[in-house]
């Protein structure tokens, strides 16, 4: 499924006045916006092992990331979205995607382009 043929992810995360992240800019409750990225970059590794490939995910890169709203105690519940654009399997493990996340339905940012690869451990 997904806009590409090759997976779709979907997450939600309700919202409570009290998360840490409102207090993380000092009388500005927002959450930061690093926050979005890296829950995508992480389901987009989870989505890797899910469909087969062992590893741990690590974010490689991004494309371009667009902010266009904020995410503040008002909001009720954040919505991601991420379609796996391509998964290479081989000595690298990598996958490319696109996603968005959506506050009570509004798109608040876009990110192009999102790579995770997966690590195996070495003990």
């Amino acid at each position: 499924g997904g806009k590409f043929g090759k997976g779709h992810i979907v997450g939600e995360l309700d919202i409570t006045p009290g998360h840490w992240f409102f207090n993380y800019f000092q009388g500005d409750a927002v959450m930061p916006g690093s926050l979005g990225l890296d829950a995508m970059w992480q389901m987009i590794g989870y989505w890797l092992g899910w469909s087969g490939s062992p590893g741990k995910g690590r974010a490689i890169g991004v494309g371009d990331v667009k902010f266009t709203g904020h995410i503040t105690p008002e909001v009720k519940c954040v919505r991601y979205e991420v379609d796996i654009r391509q998964a290479r399997r081989g000595k690298l493990v990598l996958g490319i995607a696109d996603g968005r996340v959506l506050a009570d339905n509004i798109c608040v940012y876009l990110a192009n382009n999102m790579r995770v690869g997966l690590t195996l451990s070495v003990a």
